[in-house]
């Protein structure tokens, strides 16, 4: 180890992930001591091989994971965080009725299952059962069925600025948007019971349950969920420990039945802008700040539709 130079180490730190600097950080003091040092050539060589990969990113993305002085934070850490947030988007967790994983490996698709079909087939059957049978007092036909449903982004995002853009086919009541992250706990808890359907804007106790472990990272804003309306345009949103839920029309307001709607979060201004088809509509939301995920929810609908999230480039078009 003697004759292995400074800069021979942070070099083949260079080619390393946070788990393998973590593990040659804790194999000696010359790699892991002075995690928390004011000045650079004080850091550990592990620290300063994470802080230089985070230096050399592009400004967009060192924007993503700010230093702060005087916390606990690690150039390790946030280089972490640097590269959850490189991964590709995917939709991390569904939770609902009528939802499923196209590709699950990947994550990248979600669809819904053809439940509208297996009511119609129920239907048929309840009516064969009517014909061979007298009909009775207790005989009730089946309710229709509807999809109540969400799927929730990887990427946790509390600085910078952030664009995603859903592709979809065309399907009634549907919304995209942003939502407080939730405890990956509480989903696996929950998954089953919410089977039935699940809707971010019901059911409040539960929402403040399923982020309770987060909301020191919520920062001042009171907007929790807030989503994109495909039809008729507008924007939905909600504050969780007030229990309200608010419904707005904004400037450029437009509809979105099917193609692509991207969506421009920054959280250096507190703002959530839409696109569609790659034409800005114009700022949604403002007063955002803290931590959000991606959010697809479907409500009330009853056809079958397929959903893609990925990230793009920011359209460079004009307002209208």
């Amino acid at each position: 180890m003697k004759t292995l130079t400074d800069d021979a180490v942070l070099h083949i730190a260079s080619f390393m992930d946070t788990v393998d600097m973590l593990n040659v950080a804790l194999s000696c003091r010359r790699f892991g001591c002075s995690t928390a040092a004011v000045a650079t050539d004080d850091l550990s060589l592990m620290e300063r091989g994470a802080h230089q990969l985070i230096e050399s990113a592009p400004t967009h993305e060192k924007n993503w994971v700010p230093y702060k002085k005087g916390t606990s934070t690690t150039w390790i850490g946030l280089y972490h965080e640097l590269l959850k947030l490189r991964a590709p988007p995917s939709f991390s967790s569904i939770l609902g009725s009528g939802i499923n994983y196209v590709n699950k490996k990947y994550h990248v698709y979600a669809s819904l299952r053809e439940q509208y079909q297996q009511q119609q087939l129920q239907q048929a059957k309840w009516l064969l059962r009517r014909r061979q049978y007298p009909l009775t007092k207790h005989s009730i036909a089946p309710s229709s069925s509807t999809v109540s449903c969400v799927a929730i982004g990887n990427h946790v995002m509390s600085h910078g600025v952030h664009f995603v853009k859903f592709t979809m086919t065309r399907v009634e009541k549907i919304s995209f948007g942003i939502v407080r992250p939730f405890d990956e706990y509480w989903v696996n808890m929950n998954d089953v019971s919410c089977k039935d359907g699940f809707n971010p804007f019901e059911s409040w106790s539960d929402m403040i349950d399923a982020t309770s472990s987060r909301r020191k990272n919520w920062g001042n804003s009171n907007v929790h969920c807030c989503l994109y309306e495909t039809y008729p345009g507008s924007c939905q949103w909600t504050d969780w420990e007030a229990t309200s839920q608010t419904i707005d029309d904004w400037c450029g307001m437009e509809h979105a039945l099917e193609g692509d709607v991207g969506l421009l979060l920054d959280l250096d201004e507190g703002t959530l802008s839409v696109y569609k088809n790659g034409r800005r509509l114009g700022i949604m939301k403002d007063g955002l700040s803290g931590e959000y995920c991606w959010l697809m929810s479907i409500q009330g609908a009853s056809n079958s539709t397929a959903v893609q999230i990925k990230r793009g480039y920011i359209p460079l078009t004009v307002h209208g």
